[in-house]
């Protein structure tokens, strides 16, 4: 079951994109089209606005709508999905930070259930809040926080919204790659952020890979049979005593063992260089 955000002929545009951006080794930065973009003062406006939503009880109320809509979805997804690694979850200390690449609208879906975990913040993009209809909805109202380029709400309010999370026993799904590259197999780099806030809250990190295996049918030739592998935790090393040091080593710890899950879902080396068969879902 796949989900595309922007009409399918513009799927081209984006695999041509993600194409563009391995040679130049851009591998962290944006593919889609049509996406929204905000000045910083628009981002400030829509921060004020998010900060101040979050403390009404309208917002409590539609929270609990959104997030039932998303165990919805969660679960029509559950009985085509594969999970592997599942005895990882065994001695976990919840809550936690949860990491998976990034690759559709509907990623955070398998990872929720996958962990079954029906209470699970996750960390967007500050445009999308923006989006219209059903998807702005639930960007807005389904536990999400989001990101921004504001220095001071981000080392105040997004901390203060974190740690919110984590106080009520709800993980958090950070994706490290940052930004979604459209059904992209690829372990792509991943950024401090997600592991510095785990050393910083000294919680573990539940590290996810999803590997997908196309699947048409004669009603969806874009079909798709995603498998969530559940890696091993990862915890903060108290021996460090630089923040900074402990997050890069948990950092680098992720990104060994996603690469490890690729090459053993798709049973090939690791390269970086852009290859057709890169991109799930038959559209090339």
């Amino acid at each position: 079951m796949t989900f595309t955000p922007v009409k399918l002929g513009d799927r081209d545009k984006v695999i041509r994109n993600i194409a563009e951006n391995v040679r130049q080794g851009k591998l962290n930065q944006k593919v889609e089209i049509n996406d929204p973009v905000l000045t910083l003062a628009e981002q400030q406006s829509v921060l004020a606005d998010f900060l101040k939503l979050h403390q009404t009880r309208r917002y409590r109320l539609r929270a609990v709508e959104a997030r039932s809509m998303m165990n919805i979805g969660a679960r029509m997804l559950s009985p085509n999905l594969q999970v592997e690694g599942q005895a990882h979850l065994a001695d976990v200390k919840w809550p936690a930070i949860v990491t998976a690449n990034h690759f559709s609208p509907i990623d955070s879906l398998l990872i929720r259930s996958a962990l079954k975990l029906p209470d699970l913040s996750i960390v967007v993009e500050l445009t999308n809040l923006k989006m219209p209809g059903l998807l702005g909805f639930l960007m807005t109202y389904s536990d999400t926080i989001p990101i921004s380029d504001s220095i001071n709400y981000m080392g105040k309010n997004f901390i203060k919204l974190l740690k919110q999370s984590l106080d009520r026993q709800q993980s958090i799904l950070i994706y490290p790659e940052r930004e979604m590259w459209f059904n992209y197999r690829k372990p792509r780099p991943l950024e401090r952020g997600a592991y510095y806030y785990a050393v910083k809250f000294n919680v573990p990190v539940v590290s996810c890979f999803v590997s997908m295996a196309d699947a048409p049918t004669k009603g969806d030739p874009h079909g798709i049979n995603y498998t969530v592998h559940v890696l091993q935790p990862i915890y903060p090393d108290p021996s460090i005593k630089s923040e900074r040091e402990a997050a890069d080593k948990m950092r680098e710890q992720d990104c060994q063992q996603k690469v490890a899950a690729y090459e053993a879902a798709y049973h090939k080396k690791f390269v970086e260089a852009f290859d057709e068969s890169d991109v799930a879902g038959n559209y090339i």
